[in-house]
This record gives C-alpha cells, structure tokens and sequence, in this order.
C-alpha cells in the first residue's frame, strides 16, 4: 500500500471516529433530556394519580363543610337582598315592634369574602319587646351579624308607663355561594 493510501484511510477512519464520538455525545445528551422529562412526567402522573384516588374522598369533606357551613349562610340569587329584608322584617313583626325604615344594599364577595347583604333598619317599641327582639335575632340562624346598634329612649319619662325606645341596627347577612364559585 502506498503512503497516500494510508494517509487517506487513516484520515477516513478518524473521520469516521469523530463521527462515532459525535454521534455518541449526541445520544447521550438526548437521552439525559428524555430521562429527566420521563421522570417528571412520572411524578407528575403519580400526583394526578393520588388526586383522581382521593378525589372520592374530597368530594365527601366538601360536601360535609358545605352541610356545616349552610346553615350559617343566608341563600344567595336574584332576589337575595329582598328575602333578607323580608326576613328582617317577620323578625321584628313577630317581636311585636314596629318597623320605622330599612334599606338593603348587596355587598359582593371580594377576594377571601363571601357576598353578603348590608341591611339598615330602625324600630321601635317598648323595652322588653326590643330585648326580646335582640335575644331572638342573636339566636336566629341563618344570623343577621350586627354590625352596629344604637339605642334611645323615646317620649317622656313617666313614672308607671311602659318607656320606649328606637333601635337603629347595621347588619350584615353573609350569602352562601352561587353554584359553580368556589
């Protein structure tokens, strides 16, 4: 074999060795890339497997905080702020006082809070009736939340006769959630 030859063969077979070698770097690094993704997909597939697995189970405590929770909450629609008002006003009738003025306005939910509706009211009555009236609507539920009260006496002050006063309350009725909010 002549000198050219060999050079060209020598010179081919370390092509080729660089090509192998090339081809060897290559492969190894895809195959760290697809091992690496495997193994997240994998973790991941474990996870979404532990949720569907568990998801019977969530299902259950969500539907047991919603049972505890509901009777806390005043139901939320269209006419929620009307039916709170209503409510209000059968408490205060059934307390055998007299409803001077209320005025309802919807709250919404803000980010952490659930929608509620922001009720005012002014009544008046006699002394018992009014601390029967605020026994009754602390033991109401779902609860009107009394966000302030102001009392004062009404009339003259007469020895013998009943004395009577006028309530002006602030209260808050928290709405439960509409279906499909969390």
């Amino acid at each position: 074999m002549n000198v050219w030859t060999r050079r060209a063969l020598v010179t081919a077979l370390l092509c080729v060795l660089a090509l192998l070698a090339g081809a060897g770097l290559a492969y190894n690094a895809l195959w760290s890339r697809y091992d690496s993704g495997l193994s997240l997909l994998e973790s991941r597939s474990e996870r979404i497997d532990g949720l569907v697995g568990a998801g019977p189970d969530i299902a259950s405590r969500l539907e047991s905080a919603r049972q505890t929770v509901a009777p806390w909450l005043h139901p939320a629609g269209e006419n929620a702020a009307n039916d709170a008002q209503q409510r209000l006003r059968e408490l205060i009738n059934a307390s055998g006082n007299t409803l001077v003025s209320s005025q309802v306005a919807l709250e919404p939910g803000a980010e952490g809070r659930l929608a509620s509706v922001r009720l005012t009211a002014t009544l008046t009555g006699d002394w018992p009736r009014l601390v029967r009236f605020m026994q009754d609507l602390q033991a109401r539920t779902p609860p009107f939340w009394v966000r302030s009260a102001s009392l004062a006496r009404e009339g003259a002050n007469t020895s013998g006769a009943a004395q009577t006063a006028r309530l002006t309350l602030q209260l808050a009725a928290p709405l439960a959630p509409e279906k499909g909010q969390p």
